[in-house]
């Protein structure tokens, strides 16, 4: 499996630990076609010790029907109510192990900072240059390899599909039409040279084909991603806290709103139903959303180019005390007087 669904266990088996008082061990990378192993710098083997370990200790799964039975979302919170019926944290010896994708992030929400911080800060060195900090940085993601792909592209709950490189084309322009010469674009995928190809006005001679983790943190660390329809692109904009465009398209409509998974049965009065009822009484303008729905020909929203003007121009050093940077005298004293 790719990162972003291996990610699940390895985060369940965290809170996990948090909530039991119980060692956490690392998944076993070795095991992976991937080779993830050795961007994590594990062993080839490692996973012979995960197998002696499941040999001598006595072993339990806490599976997806489980934890569903227990109605919470959050996984510690149900690891909690399951203990209490299982007495594991009362057990001198147990090997638990964890699986599935059961509460999608909002279930593994509590364990960001603990992924942040494996995953994370593996940027590439000075052959991939920094950008520089006075341009906005927006970072794509196009998924092709072993994806499929039509022209209409997916569709509400379609996965592993590509989406059609005219609306990454369309929403670049819509991107340059408001902000100009500004940008500063990355283009990452699992196959730059034909993304190259693909899109030929957007390529850069630096880009080269990085590592997993050197990708991610490439994204989640952008001013704004653009995402693919995959669980890698998801799981850099749970990582990241900078606005991210979805395709429009693989969105469902309900009652007036999108979103990815509002067409599963249980959202019907899980999470996605009750986001819609807070969302038509939240005070706040519905048109200020983290997650940006776009489709081909669309513009960009007004309030997300004046919000990536002003985090750009909050970043230029000149201006940044702690390098040196210099901010208005009359500035300082307005603050000081209130």
């Amino acid at each position: 499996m790719g990162l972003g669904n291996e990610v699940f266990p390895w985060a369940k088996a965290y809170l996990a630990s948090r909530e039991l008082g119980f060692g956490l061990l690392q998944p076993p990378w070795g095991l992976n076609p991937r080779d993830y192993r050795t961007e994590f710098g594990t062993p080839r083997l490692d996973w012979v010790g995960h197998a002696a370990l499941r040999a001598v200790l006595p072993s339990e799964t806490v599976t997806d029907e489980m934890v569903r039975s227990t109605g919470r979302i959050d996984y510690g919170e149900a690891i909690r109510v399951l203990d209490a019926e299982h007495g594991w944290s009362r057990r001198r010896a147990l090997l638990l192990m964890h699986e599935g994708m059961s509460g999608g992030y909002l279930g593994i929400a509590r364990a960001r900072d603990f992924l942040r911080s494996r995953l994370l800060g593996r940027k590439p060195g000075q052959e991939g240059r920094e950008p520089d900090p006075a341009r906005l940085h927006v970072v794509v993601h196009i998924r092709l390899g072993d994806f499929g792909g039509t022209s209409a592209g997916p569709r509400p709950g379609e996965w592993n599909e590509s989406v059609p490189v005219e609306w990454y084309r369309s929403v670049l322009a819509a991107l340059r039409a408001r902000l100009g010469d500004t940008l500063h674009v990355d283009i990452l995928s699992d196959d730059q040279v034909r993304v190259a190809g693909l899109l030929p006005e957007w390529a850069r001679e630096d880009s080269r084909r990085r590592s997993t983790l050197e990708d991610l943190s490439v994204m989640a660390s952008a001013d704004l991603l653009i995402c693919s329809v995959s669980s890698y692109s998801m799981l850099a904009a749970f990582l990241s806290d900078a606005p991210y465009i979805w395709y429009r398209p693989h969105l469902g409509e309900h009652g007036g709103f999108l979103s990815i998974w509002g067409h599963e049965p249980d959202q019907r009065t899980g999470p996605t139903a009750a986001n819609v009822l807070r969302e038509r009484q939240d005070a706040a303008d519905p048109a200020l959303t983290r997650g940006v729905a776009m489709d081909t020909g669309d513009d960009l929203p007004g309030w997300l180019a004046d919000y990536l003007g002003t985090r750009t121009a909050l970043r230029r050093r000149s201006a940044d005390l702690i390098h040196y940077g210099v901010v208005p005298r009359h500035a300082a004293v307005s603050n000081h007087r209130v």
